[in-house]
Parts: structure tokens; sequence; C-alpha cells
């Protein structure tokens, strides 16, 4: 990888079908440029998929120290941090919105351009009572409903504020509105859904009605998934050029850091409206060029152009990709004419190269119209050339056939693999109690090539582990970072060809453990925030809060709830791990209090509790480093003593513990005293704990005898 600028993304999520198609545009155009990018989600870990106006809790300067710009996306934070982004001297390119700011860069999807053109497309239809549902909270749908209402007055059509649906979020659950009755009284013959997601619950919530798209309701969609070609209805829909979008916010980005002046206002990158059976469209009818002029290469080209995202011909890539096409599909009909052998395999090479670079649903159709269009210009009578041609042209679809055929099975490999990771990852998270999972050894189940995790410590910097990696390199440095440091230098210097740097806070709810980064390939063909990235920090928080509860749940089972000493359990475990210990030198003393009967029938229960609590607290002061006391029940305490070198030494420790004892305690006002005695047990060759609690048990009660 390049060592120019490390170009940093600010976005709700990581990955997803709409916000990873944009990462991994910007991945690529910053890698063609020497760069490498790091990309901080702002949503918590599993977030919710809905999100509108930023994320107020977002604010921790991540990455600061490492990222030299920023391209920020729609909704990823609040006016607030921009500012901050602004005043740190952070150059900043708005994608996919422009936050209101007409002073900052920003490319931008017309949205209007798509929204007019389906507008358009239902009049031309005979539609005139036209609704629209969307949640008009989030910038880019209130954008749409804008250019709907001004369409409709264009043609003549005042918008009907009861064909104005609100829907609550931008999902299929979105549409609340939709029940059986009120889709059966809406007075509308068309619906323009601002999302893909609002117009698969429509879809759904039509069918429950019993009624039809588009015999009772035309209806389409926004953001052309890879779903909705698919549908039934195939649903008719409006692309956005993302990848186009994304470069372009690159390039803009990389002339701000490198001084170049860039002027504020919007770069506006049209919206392509996909008409299909949604909308009344017979065969999901393409909106390609017209085919009244013969079809030489001029419209073979034409026709394969519509494979490319919108914008995309102008680029010099794309224009040789588009020209190696047409020049392959004309040298197969020259060929096939002259009775020469056809080059199919070079053909076929240059058609799949053209249909993988924007693998829409409709690729197959066009490629085939395409093709079959051009070949029709064969001599009139040649039967032999017409035959010999069809077959050429067979062998071409068939070619683009199977390689859509082997994007099928790659998908469902790649679902596959994705279900077995997420169950890894849940047993070693989750189900493995012996690991720990701040050791990060359990990415080695996921796809990452190097990770890092960053845990908050109450001044608000982080704590890092040992990182991990896949591959031979620099270890992951660990150590105590500030938030603007994180992720170390090693993690970003580990992103290669093809891959980002992911940082995700690991917050789930009121849990916020810290930041987890790691290192691997954007994933967007899954729903947006549930990506395996999003997974391994939700699961990594679970993991961590579950850790922490088994260990209070243990120091309470440990503890003795009045004193907060170790309890009888805690102290025969550590007796057996003493006594495991070969050659160790150690012992105890059983302790109980005389005259304590006497203060707790005299002052009471609270009396006699205040007086074990201020006993306790002598003992635990009177102690060396290593030995431990314990309350062993009632008025009674154990000491463990690490290390006792002699009798003597004992004698000094029992004595001076005596001593702290004895001394008189103010309980409730009233001055009280009370006596000790303490049976002492050397254990250097004991055999189990019963053994020697049960010695300075009875060491204890010859003292207590001998004393009377």
């Amino acid at each position: 990888m390049g060592s120019g600028p490390v170009v940093g993304v600010l976005s709700p999520f990581v990955g997803g079908a709409y916000y990873g198609t944009i990462l991994a545009g910007i991945s690529a155009a910053a890698a063609t440029a020497g760069s490498r990018t790091v990309a901080v989600q702002t949503l918590d870990a599993a977030a919710d998929m809905a999100v509108n106006g930023g994320t107020p809790t977002f604010t921790a300067p991540v990455a600061w120290d490492h990222i030299d710009g920023f391209v920020v996306l729609a909704d990823a934070i609040t006016d607030a941090y921009l500012e901050r982004l602004r005043a740190a001297g952070k150059p900043v390119v708005l994608l996919g919105h422009n936050a209101g700011r007409p002073d900052l860069p920003a490319v931008v999807a017309d949205n209007g351009a798509g929204t007019r053109a389906t507008v358009e497309h239902l009049i031309e239809h005979g539609h005139r009572r036209i609704a629209f549902t969307g949640y008009v909270a989030v910038s880019d749908v209130a954008e749409r409903h804008r250019a709907y209402t001004e369409t409709l007055r264009a043609h003549g059509i005042e918008p009907d504020p009861a064909l104005f649906l609100p829907a609550v979020d931008n999902l299929e659950s979105g549409v609340a509105w939709a029940t059986p009755t009120a889709l059966r009284d809406l007075d509308a013959t068309a619906i323009v859904a601002a999302t893909d997601r609002n117009a698969i619950g429509l879809l759904r919530a039509m069918a429950a009605a019993g009624l039809s798209c588009p015999g009772d309701v035309a209806l389409t969609g926004f953001d052309d998934m890879e779903v909705a070609a698919y549908l039934g209805p195939a649903l008719a829909s409006v692309r956005q050029p993302l990848e186009v979008m994304a470069a372009k916010a690159v390039e803009l980005l990389l002339q701000a850091v490198a001084g170049v002046p860039v002027p504020a206002g919007d770069r506006r990158v049209p919206t392509v409206f996909v008409s299909r059976a949604s909308c009344g469209c017979s065969d999901a009818r393409l909106r390609l060029p017209p085919a009244e002029a013969a079809a030489g290469p001029d419209r073979l080209s034409e026709r394969l152009a519509a494979l490319l995202p919108p914008g995309a011909v102008r680029t010099g890539e794309h224009l040789a990709v588009l020209a190696k096409a047409v020049d392959a599909v004309v040298d197969v009909a020259a060929a096939a004419v002259a009775g020469r052998t056809p080059d199919h395999a070079g053909a076929s090479a240059a058609l799949l190269t053209l249909y993988a670079l924007q693998a829409q649903p409709e690729g197959l159709r066009i490629v085939a119209r395409a093709v079959q269009e051009y070949t029709q210009q064969i001599p009139a009578g040649d039967v032999a050339a017409a035959r010999r041609l069809d077959g050429c042209v067979q062998e071409l679809i068939l070619a683009v056939v199977r390689v859509r055929q082997v994007a099928n099975f790659g998908d469902r490999w790649r679902l596959r693999s994705t279900i077995s990771a997420h169950y890894d990852l849940s047993m070693a998270l989750l189900y493995n109690r012996r690991s720990d999972p701040r050791d990060l050894s359990w990415l080695a189940v996921t796809p990452a090539n190097a990770g890092s995790l960053g845990l908050w410590r109450g001044d608000g910097r982080l704590e890092v582990p040992a990182g991990w990696r896949r591959l031979p390199g620099p270890p992951i440095s660990s150590g105590e970072l500030a938030v603007s440091a994180f992720p170390p230098p090693e993690l970003i210097a580990a992103v290669g060809p093809g891959e980002t740097a992911f940082v995700v806070p690991a917050k789930v709810h009121a849990s916020d453990r810290g930041l987890l980064a790691v290192v691997g390939v954007v994933e967007s063909q899954v729903e947006d925030g549930r990506e395996l990235v999003n997974q391994c920090a939700a699961l990594l928080t679970v993991g961590l809060d579950l850790r922490e509860q088994e260990q209070r749940l243990r120091r309470a089972a440990l503890s003795d709830t009045l004193t907060g000493l170790p309890n009888r359990a805690a102290l025969v475990e550590t007796l057996e791990r003493a006594v495991r210990a070969p050659g160790r030198r150690f012992a105890v003393l059983f302790l109980d209090l005389d005259g304590f009967k006497q203060v707790n029938d005299r002052l009471g229960h609270a009396a006699g509790d205040d007086l074990l609590v201020y006993v306790a607290e002598r003992i635990r002061r009177s102690l060396r480093a290593g030995d431990m006391a314990a309350r062993f029940g009632g008025d009674e305490f154990v000491v463990f003593l690490a290390e006792v070198g002699s009798h003597e030494q004992l004698t000094r420790i029992a004595a001076r513990l005596k001593a702290s004892i004895v001394a008189p305690y103010t309980v409730g006002g009233t001055v009280v005293t009370v006596g000790v005695s303490i049976g002492c047990t050397p254990c250097g060759d004991s055999t189990s704990a019963d053994e020697i609690l049960s010695a300075a048990d009875a060491a204890m009660y010859r003292e207590k005898i001998g004393s009377r």
C-alpha cells in the first residue's frame, strides 16, 4: 500500500448495502491515490438502523492523530463535532448530504432528478392521484418529497395533503400507516416510496390487504437495492451512483489535504430512475436509448453503456472497457459473417468485464439485447452467415449467464461462510468462559487480518491490550493511548490492498467498553449495521459484560457481606492452593472474640455488627502484604500468613494482632472492649485445608481454656 495521506470516513455504519457501497468506493479511490482508509463508525455496535440528525453521543476524536482529512456521511456526526474537526484543521468533504452547510464542499446525489423522473413516469402511465410515503426527518428523504411535490405542480397537479403518508423510519416497518383498511380506503392509484425498504413493507401490506401491484396501486422505491429486481412484482426504483460520488469525494478531500483550494458548495451527481413491473411497465421496460437507427457500433456502444453507473462513461477507465467490449463484439460478428472462427473467449471476457463494473439485475438483458440488435445486420438471404452469427450470439449470451450463476454461487457461499463465522464468534466470545475477550485471538474465526482493542479508563483515555494480526509483521503496540491516537499506527500500516481499517464503538445500550479496530474488507452485501465487524464489537461488549458479572458474582460468593473480608469459601480456596505448592511455609491463625456476646446483648445487634466491622478493619490493617484475613462465621476470624520463617515470627504476629484487637472501641457512643483467643498452626507439611483449619481451631480452644 502507498504512504499517501490517510483518508478518514465518519459514517453511522461501516458496512451494509448503502454505507458499505459508499465506503468500498472511498477505499478503492483512496487506494488508487496511494492512501489508506480509516472508517470510524459513529453509532453504537448493533445500533438501530434508523438514524437521523447525527450521533449526539459520539464526541471522541477517534484517530485524529493519524487521519489527514475526513469524508463525512449523512447523519454521522452533529454540527458541533463538525466544527471541532474544522477547528483542528482537518479538511472535510461531505458525502451524500450537505448538512445545511454551504460553506463546505459536498458531493450529493441529486435525489430530485430521480424523483422527478419517477413522478413523470407515473404521470405518463396516466396516474394523477400519486401518494408519497417516507421518513422526511432524514434530509435526503425530505429532498425527495420536495421534488415529488414540485413535479406534481409542474404538471398541473396540486399535491393533496391526504396523500402524504409519513413513515416512522426508512425500514420495512416504517410504513406503519399501511393497515389493510387504510390501504383499501386510500384514494391513490400510485405510491412513491422514499426508500426501497419502505416499498418492500408496502408490497407486503398490500398483499395482506388483498391488493395487487400495479393492478390496484402502482409503486416505486428509491435506492435500487439488489433485491428490488427480484421481487414480485419487480420494484421500480431510483439508482444512486454511489461509487461515482465516493470517488469524487476522495478526489476533493485529497486536493484539500494537499493545500489546493476546494470551493465550497454542492457537486450534484444525478440519480437515475429504473422502471420495472411495479410501476406498470410490461417486462420491466428498460430505460435504454431508442433503436430507430441502424444498429451499428455507435448504437452497440450506447446499449452497453447502460451497464455502467450514471456518469461513469465519462471516465477514461470505463470508456476503455466499453470500447474493448464493442470492438470484441464487432470482431465476432465480422468473423461470423466472413466465415472465420470468431474469438468467443475474447469477446466473452470483454463483455463480462463490462458487466462486472455494475452488475445490476438488468445487465443480462442489456447485454443480450445489445448483441442481438447489433448482429441483426446480416445481408439478406445469407442463411449460412446468419446461422454462424446466431451461434456466436448464443455463445456470448451464455457466457454472461454463466458469470451470473457464478456470482449467485458466490453469494450463497458467502452467506454460508458468514453464518459459520457468526456461530464461531458467538461461541468464542459468549460460551468459552476460560478465555479473556480482551485477548483478540478470537478474531481468527473472522476474515479480519488485524485487530486492536481500546478499553476506556476512568480518565477518558484508553488502555490498549496487545493487538492481534493474522500475517507476520510488526506487533501492534499496547499500553495507554489517547483516543486521538487510537488505533495504534501499526494497525493502520497493516491495511493491505483492498482493505480498510474499521473502528467501531464497543458499546451496546448503556454498556460502553471502548473501541474495537479491525483491518478487513468492506461488507456491502448485508444490511446496514449488521456486518461482521459490528457483530464483533457487539458480542465483544456482551462478552466483557458477562465476564465482569461473573467476577462480581464470584467476589460476592467469596466475600462476607458485613465486613467485606473474604468468607470461609474464599479462605478454603486459598488454603488449598497453598497446600498444593511444594515446599511452601505458611501458617494459619484462628481468632475467636471473647466478650462479644455480652456487647451484642447489652447494646443490640446493630452495635454488635458495627463492632465486627471495626474488628475486621483492625485485623486488615495489621496484616502484611500477601497475607489474608477472612471472617469464618459469627465472631470468628481466620488469618492466612503467606510466609512464616520461624515459630518466633508467628508468635510476634499473633501478639501484634491481639494487641490491636483488644484496644477499646466506641460503638453507638459507648466505649467497649473485647478479648481474643488466637490459635496458631504452622502448615508446612499439611495435607488439606480441613486439617489445617481443624488444627488451628483446636489450638484456639486450648488457648481459650488456658487463659481462664
